[in-house]
């Protein structure tokens, strides 16, 4: 726990200041900056030894009040820095301050310092740095229209800041912080395990988290970003419109309108209304509106009414959907190995495998619904699902790969979509058909081999040239 001299009331007379935390070496250029500006400047300003209860600075000068013991404090006029600390030769400080600078009539006010007690500290309208170098410290901004914009930095302890109506960056430091951004426009970056409130009318926020097990709440517009690097186990809920950057296991709950999530991994994401979610790995998705799903890999359990998802390498999705209509869960493959098993969706899903790039292997598995299963390029496995009259569907010029249809012959109007192909492509498929185990084979012209498993022959009717 270092200790710091900070310029006095007076040339020759220094207070001690402790500083602590995660953020020691930031906390400790800020106090030294200060420090070094005061030095330059005390013999032009108004320096008092402050004394609790109430100082008013006066005067068109700009005055520098000091706090050395422990007390309730009240300062008004012009003043443009306050330090709070221990006296020279008192070891480390360690009494609990209470300043109230809401009378401050300058437009810019400083206040620095640093006691294992800690500070409570109220803003008025001025804009200022606040700099609590240690101790559990409480920080209240104006809540008027009118209140300047302010940069808060504190130690390791538990401290409570509770933003004011300007434009605020917000460090709590380390420790378990409530930072409440009901009011304002704030950037806050969370080290500890900090609950970070807005509710839903909080709105434009942004929030860096560095720290794990935190919970944030903010309205619509905002950004949330979970550090590389950082802490897992984060609670996040935002308002529409928003944008999160996951983290690892972390809850994300989105209400209202359309917002993004973009990366992760095993988070469980929620929404009210439509997402789209990029890049996430492992994760849990359940949406009430519309889901576009881009990218990532490993296995993801997606819920939707209805869902647009674009495929990748070493993707895994088990899908539930859950709003009937032609068309309303898509499912687009890109290169490499991919699974998708919607074994548990009520309605049919269309899933089409990559129609372009390398060769992969696709697995698809559909539903109780009537599914759309369209091979791509590479291998692929298709078994339709409970349902009947699904569509296995093949690509002149796309396909080319061993495909195997697992259940062709084990539902009611099940169908092979051939896509320009011809009919004579077909008829002589169809009399080159091999059957062996109980199985057929049959391969198309450009290479096409498809093996339909516990089907024993194959006729025109089972077909359709598109």
């Amino acid at each position: 726990m270092p200790l710091m001299t900070v310029q006095g009331a007076s040339a020759g007379a220094h207070v001690v200041v402790t500083v602590d935390g995660a953020l020691t070496d930031q906390l400790a250029s800020l106090v030294s900056d200060f420090s070094s500006t005061l030095t330059g400047e005390i013999g032009g300003i108004d320096g008092i030894n402050l004394v609790p209860g109430s100082t008013a600075f006066g005067g068109n000068g700009i005055g520098y009040g000091v706090a050395t013991v422990a007390g309730s404090y009240s300062v008004t006029g012009g003043v443009g820095a306050i330090v709070f600390g221990g006296a020279i030769g008192s070891g480390v400080p360690s009494i609990h301050t209470q300043i109230d600078a809401s009378g401050v009539t300058s437009s810019f006010v400083s206040v620095e310092g640093g006691t294992t007690g800690g500070v409570q500290f109220q803003a008025g309208s001025s804009a200022g740095l606040f700099v609590a170098g240690a101790g559990n410290n409480a920080f209240t901004g104006d809540q008027l229209s009118n209140a300047g914009n302010w940069m808060v930095f504190a130690g390791s302890g538990n401290d409570t800041v509770i933003a004011g109506a300007g434009q605020n960056t917000i460090n709590a430091g380390a420790g378990d912080n409530f930072v409440n951004v009901s009011n304002g426009t704030n950037t806050v970056y969370s080290y500890g395990h900090d609950t970070i409130y807005g509710g839903d009318s909080a709105s434009n926020q942004t929030v860096s988290l560095y720290g794990g097990s935190s919970f944030v709440t903010v309205g619509k517009n905002s950004y949330v970003e979970n550090v590389a690097g950082g802490g897992s186990n984060n609670a996040i809920a935002v308002g529409g419109g928003s944008t999160v950057i996951g983290g690892t296991d972390d809850t994300i709950s989105l209400n209202g309108g359309y917002s993004t999530v973009m990366t992760g991994v095993g988070d469980t994401i929620s929404a009210s209304g439509d997402a789209w979610v990029q890049y996430a790995v492992n994760a849990d998705v359940s949406v009430a509106g519309s889901l576009t799903f881009v990218g990532g890999y490993g296995s993801s359990t997606i819920t939707a009414g209805q869902s647009t998802i674009y495929g990748s390498n070493g993707m895994n999705v088990t899908l539930n959907a859950t709003e009937p209509g032609s068309g309303k869960t898509i499912f687009s493959g890109g290169t490499g190995n991919e699974t998708l098993n919607a074994s548990g969706s009520t309605y049919g899903v269309a899933a089409y495998g990559n129609n372009a790039g390398t060769t992969g292997s696709q697995v698809f598995i559909g539903g109780t619904g009537a599914d759309t299963l369209v091979a791509g390029v590479g291998d692929a496995t298709m078994t339709g699902g409970s349902g009947q009259a699904n569509t296995f569907a093949f690509r002149d010029g796309v396909a080319g790969g061993n495909y195997v249809i697992t259940d062709f012959g084990s539902a009611v109007g099940n169908t092979v979509g051939l896509l320009n192909y011809s009919q004579s492509e077909l008829q002589s498929a169809l009399s080159n058909q091999v059957s062996a185990n109980g199985s057929t084979t049959l391969k198309l012209d450009d290479g096409t081999t498809i093996l339909f498993q516990n089907v024993a022959s194959l006729n025109s009717g089972d077909f359709q040239i598109w």
